[in-house]
């Protein structure tokens, strides 16, 4: 008869074997609430990640996995456009909507968040959506069309959050000496 076997060995710091797994316990345990918080430790970390991304999408003029590069402004537009405000790329007549989706502290940029929810956008630019998803009389240019590459940077961030979470929570039970 053959046997395989595993060896696990657990240690926290200097202390090792039914000590240390006790100890883990209770860090687990207290980092659960910290981990539940959504608001506190992942969603501030979301933010940097969807305004790098659209940066990224204006910089490139769409060019997004899921509608392509922006569709072009119409002849009368862009004439219209360069009289008026020369060298402004698409979607940025002022900047704002730009700003407002890259920067959080710009004045109409929206980030809001609470222990579950996470909200990013803009405010008080009405006309923010007709980009996204387009108009009878203007082809939709969405600054929101992420990829695999925007997927993979929530993941991280949101990973980054909750080992803080978890190192906040549990940092007290591991620190404990010669207790569970």
């Amino acid at each position: 008869m053959t046997v395989y076997g595993l060896q696990v060995e657990v240690s926290v710091g200097t202390d090792s074997g039914e000590g240390a797994l006790q100890r883990l316990a209770v860090a687990f345990e207290r980092a659960g609430a910290e981990v539940q918080d959504f608001g506190k430790w992942v969603f501030p970390k979301l933010a940097p990640v969807f305004e790098e991304a659209i940066d990224e999408q204006f910089a490139a003029r769409g060019a997004g996995p899921m509608s392509g590069a922006w569709a072009p402004l119409t002849k009368d537009y862009a004439e219209w456009k360069s009289g008026r405000y020369p060298g402004m790329p698409l979607l940025e007549l002022t900047g704002e909507l730009r700003a407002a989706l890259t920067t959080s502290s710009a004045p109409s940029s929206y980030r809001q968040w609470g222990a579950n929810e996470f909200s990013f956008g803009t405010m008080g630019l009405e006309y923010a959506s007709y980009h996204q998803v387009g108009t009878g009389r203007m082809p939709a240019r969405p600054p929101f069309d992420f990829g695999p590459t925007f997927e993979q940077g929530l993941q991280h961030a949101a990973m980054s959050g909750l080992r803080e979470a978890i190192k906040a929570g549990s940092s007290g039970a591991l620190e404990l000496e010669g207790e569970p």
